[in-house]
């Protein structure tokens, strides 16, 4: 592999893609450009598999780090594929809903939620699931089903507060600021962890690295890469502390960002 190739991660949701909305023109054309210099492109989303909808996939990228780094596949070849342990699922879930948490558990093959809960009034892409690709959503049955993450609307944010010293004992937890929204991971698994298995994969120097991002699940990438660069739709805990940021996503953003870094 050359050695001047350079690797550069993307986030999905209010970095390339927007439900809705779509991709702007000026991203299609960078990753166009991107791929064109020899350069790889790779999707490093808090999303699993069954939520990339074709319109994602269609955009091209060799790579995909799904799950919030619980998943890593590269040109078909899946590298990584972790799954909850099924008796901390078990435990965690009646303690998450017992103070009003709207659960659901993301898996490879599909995401579970109660059907008679509000999980599907909070959840745009589960509605969309539900609609559109109805065999990637069941009923939960936290005993059995398999799960690479869970994430949770809070109804009581302050009671899940007092949890996460505990939690954090088995689970990466993500907070939001902009809204009650919470994501777990296995313990020690997060983006970033997922890029440094892929470039090792790659054999791909860290200081070829750069990635995009908007939200508190993609700190850890944006710092782990050389080039971490916040979105300027990004929530202020990301705008504070990556070291590089560029316009909104619907600003030409993800176009700009790549040109100053003379990658297009």
């Amino acid at each position: 592999m050359r050695t001047d190739r350079k690797i550069v991660f993307f986030d999905i949701d209010g970095t390339i893609f927007e439900l809705e909305k779509g991709t702007p023109d000026s991203t299609r054309e960078a990753l166009r450009l991107l791929k064109e210099q020899g350069h790889i492109p790779v999707l490093c989303t808090g999303r699993p598999m069954p939520s990339l909808f074709p319109e994602i996939l269609d955009l091209g990228f060799p790579g995909i780090i799904g799950g919030a780094g619980s998943y890593i596949a590269y040109e078909g070849k899946v590298i990584r594929n972790m799954i909850l342990n099924h008796e901390l699922v078990k435990r965690t879930v009646p303690r998450m809903e017992a103070i009003d948490c709207s659960v659901v558990l993301e898996g490879p093959e599909y995401l579970s939620y109660r059907g008679e809960g509000k999980a599907l009034h909070f959840y745009r892409v589960l509605g969309r699931l539900h609609r559109e690709y109805p065999d990637r959503v069941k009923e939960m049955e936290p005993e059995t089903d398999e799960a690479c993450k869970i994430s949770a609307r809070l109804g009581d944010p302050e009671a899940f507060n007092a949890m996460i010293p505990e939690l954090q004992k088995d689970f990466s937890v993500v907070r939001y600021q902009s809204f009650p929204f919470v994501e777990m991971m296995p313990a020690g698994i997060n983006k970033a962890d997922g890029i440094r298995v892929l470039i090792e994969y790659l054999k791909i120097p860290r200081t070829n690295t750069y990635a995009f991002g908007d939200g508190p699940n993609d700190l850890e990438m944006l710092q782990y890469v050389q080039y971490g660069t916040a979105m300027g739709n990004s929530e202020e805990s990301v705008l504070k502390t990556a070291k590089y940021k560029t316009e909104g996503i619907w600003e030409d953003g993800i176009y700009l960002g790549l040109k100053r870094y003379g990658l297009i």
